[in-house]
């Protein structure tokens, strides 16, 4: 893919659609069962309420904040290990940009939210496809 053809996709158009979103309360052992069944490296934690920001969890954090500590799966809260609040793309958003985000704030999964709702997520995974895969959109 050429430079020019990367700058015009967009967040929207390389966002993985398929993800786990499980309330706080779920175990850890619940978020490794759904990432096995969705086939995502990543759990979302949903919101409490409207106010609220939305969590992640990811196979990285389980090895840190559960395993690294001997912690139970099956009794340890995803609420209690989760990454919140998230980086919040829009999906509008160039990849580029979503790239250089990632960079300065050291990260490699964003939530794409689209008119207040939950449209999906992108990873770093997702932005190097996007090098080698054509005809994206």
């Amino acid at each position: 893919m050429q430079p020019h053809e990367i700058y015009s996709l967009r967040a929207r158009d390389v966002m993985n659609r398929d993800f786990a979103v499980l309330p706080p309360v779920a175990t850890v052992q619940e978020a490794v069962e759904a990432m096995m069944q969705c086939g995502c490296g990543t759990v979302i934690v949903d919101r409490a309420d409207e106010g609220d920001a939305y969590g992640i969890l990811t196979f990285q954090e389980i090895v840190y904040r559960v395993v690294a500590k001997s912690l139970s799966p099956t009794r340890t809260r995803i609420g209690d290990v989760m990454i919140k609040p998230l980086i919040v793309v829009n999906p509008s958003l160039r990849l580029p940009f979503v790239a250089q985000l990632f960079a300065r704030v050291g990260i490699q999964h964003a939530i794409v939210i689209d008119e207040h709702k939950l449209a999906g997520i992108i990873t770093s995974s997702d932005l190097v496809r996007a090098l080698v895969t054509p005809d994206q959109e």
